[in-house]
C-alpha cells in the first residue's frame, strides 16, 4: 500500500485537512503530521534554534495523527523521521489561494511541499481562494470542501499509480472559491507577481506608529494560474521544477563575469 503524509499550515482543526484525510485513509497508509496552530506565511522556515515538541499523538481517526509546535516544513522532516519510505507528501487544502511564485515562496503550505521536493519526495500543494474574512482561519471551513477533497484525492491516486511526470518535482493545485458546473481543471503556468504590497502607517493608542501591509491585486495575465482561477473560475494545476537552470544559463553568466 502507498504511504502518504499529509500536512498543512492551518493546524489540526482544519476541515479540509480532516476531510481529505478521511477520503485518503481507505486508499493509502496515511500519516498526518501538522503544526499545532496557524502557521500561514512562514514559507520553508525550519525550527533551528530550539527543540520541536510533539503536542498531540494518537490514531483515533484511523490513521497516525501527530501535532507539533514547529513550522509546516518541519512536518516533512518529522514525518520522514517517524515513517520511512513515504511515497508522497500532500500539503493542504489551504484556506487562501497560493497562486504564482510570489505566494508560493511565502506560503507555509507550499513551503512544506518544497521541503518534501528538495528531499526527493514527490509532493502536492493544495489551496483554495478565500475571502479576506477567511484569511488565517485555522478551521479552513468551506462549503466547497467535499468537491476539493474529491478532486484532490483523484490527483493523488493518479500520481501514486503513474508516478510524478518526469522532471516535475511539485504540483501546485489551486481552486476558486466557488466551483461551478463549468469549472474545469486546467494545466497552466504560475504567474510571477499576483499582488502589489504597500505599507499603511497607523498610530496605536499610545501614539506610537506601526505599519500594516496592504495587498493590492494585479490584473491576472492570460495563460497563468491567476487568470484561470480568478477570471475563468477554473481549477489551476501548475508544475514546479526545481532544477530548471540550463547549461546555456551558466554560460551566459560566465560570459557576463568575463566582460
Amino acid at each position: 500500500m502507498y504511504r502518504v503524509c499529509l500536512t498543512n499550515d492551518d493546524g489540526p482543526r482544519s476541515d479540509g485537512l480532516l476531510k481529505l484525510a478521511d477520503k485518503l485513509k481507505e486508499e493509502v497508509e496515511l500519516f498526518v503530521v501538522v503544526p499545532d496552530g496557524q502557521r500561514s506565511a512562514t514559507g520553508k522556515a525550519l525550527t533551528l534554534k530550539r527543540p520541536i515538541r510533539v503536542t498531540e499523538q494518537h490514531d483515533k481517526y484511523g490513521y497516525s495523527f501527530v501535532t507539533h509546535d514547529g513550522f509546516p516544513a518541519d512536518s516533512v522532516i518529522l514525518g520522514e523521521s517517524f515513517n520511512s519510505d513515504i511515497d508522497l507528501f500532500i500539503s493542504g487544502p489551504n484556506t487562501g489561494a497560493n497562486i504564482g511564485y510570489q505566494s508560493m515562496l511565502t506560503s507555509g503550505t507550499v513551503g512544506a511541499a518544497f521541503e518534501a521536493a528538495l528531499r526527493g519526495i514527490p509532493s502536492i500543494a493544495v489551496s483554495r481562494q478565500a475571502t479576506p474574512e477567511e484569511w488565517f482561519d485555522s478551521t479552513g471551513a468551506t462549503n466547497e470542501c467535499e468537491k476539493i477533497c474529491e478532486i484532490t484525492k483523484d490527483l493523488v491516486m493518479r500520481v501514486l499509480e503513474k508516478g510524478m511526470p518526469e522532471k516535475i518535482d511539485l504540483l501546485n493545485l489551486n481552486f476558486p472559491s466557488d466551483i461551478s458546473e463549468t469549472s474545469k481543471l486546467v494545466i497552466t503556468k504560475p504567474t510571477k507577481i499576483r499582488m502589489h504590497n504597500e505599507i499603511e502607517r497607523r498610530v496605536d493608542p499610545n501614539g506610537r506608529p506601526y505599519y500594516w501591509y496592504l495587498g493590492i491585486e494585479r490584473e491576472p495575465l492570460v495563460g497563468t494560474d491567476a487568470y484561470e482561477v480568478f477570471v475563468n473560475r477554473n481549477i489551476a494545476l501548475s508544475p514546479v521544477i526545481l532544477e530548471w537552470i540550463k547549461d546555456a544559463d551558466i554560460e551566459r553568466l560566465e560570459q557576463f563575469m568575463k566582460d
